[in-house]
């Protein structure tokens, strides 16, 4: 079994956003749903931001902003990463300020079945991987303030599954454009990255 969606449109995040990837991803979402809006605007007026401040409590742990939450830094310059969370909130404040019927929805946790499932019926994911679907580098983490722990790595990296096969997946990366990964591979970032993703529906 395969499937793969056709003329996605591919937006690359360079120059404007070097640390933009997960932003950039929604942003091709969007314009698939035919919204015309573009990635430096979902960056600068939609995507929620926060300042890269950690400190060490007095029990001796780390404590910083929610990663998944919000985007940590500056997309136009430096930056981190941010989860799917984020990305639902950028994408609904958008889909509202233009009257939309549809509505991102967070799917982190789904297995890698119901991702296909949905690229099935011609819905794309907005999926947490790494760049060239490398194994992930060792990460830097902290606590939130609510206790959960966040951690970030220098290759993750927001992307788009657009196909898959038994033997391979398609992803629409912000970086390098449509490009083709071994299944397994994917799967295995997938789940290093915690399962994060996000649709529109």
């Amino acid at each position: 079994m395969s499937h793969q969606i056709w003329n996605f449109p591919v937006i690359y995040q360079k120059p404007e956003l070097p640390t933009g990837c997960e932003i950039t991803a929604l942003t091709m979402l969007l314009r698939f749903y035919g919204y015309p809006v573009s990635k430096t605007v979902m960056a600068a007026s939609f995507l929620p931001q926060t300042g890269y401040v950690v400190r060490i409590g007095e029990n001796g742990k780390k404590y910083g902003p929610d990663l998944n939450a919000c985007f940590v830094g500056n997309p136009f310059g430096k930056g981190t990463v941010c989860g799917a969370a984020a990305l639902v909130a950028a994408a609904n404040r958008y889909l509202l300020s233009c009257g939309s019927s549809l509505w991102a929805k967070n799917i982190t946790g789904s297995l890698p079945l119901e991702l296909y499932s949905r690229v099935d019926r011609n819905q794309p994911v907005v999926v947490m991987a790494t760049i060239g679907m490398k194994d992930r580098r060792p990460a830097e983490g902290w606590y939130t303030a609510a206790g959960k722990y966040v951690d970030w790595s220098t290759n993750d990296h927001g992307v788009v599954l657009i196909g898959w096969s038994n033997a391979a997946v398609s992803i629409a990366c912000p970086i390098c454009g449509i490009r083709r990964y071994s299944r397994m591979q994917f799967e295995k970032v997938f789940a290093d990255r915690g399962r994060m993703a996000m649709v529109i529906e």
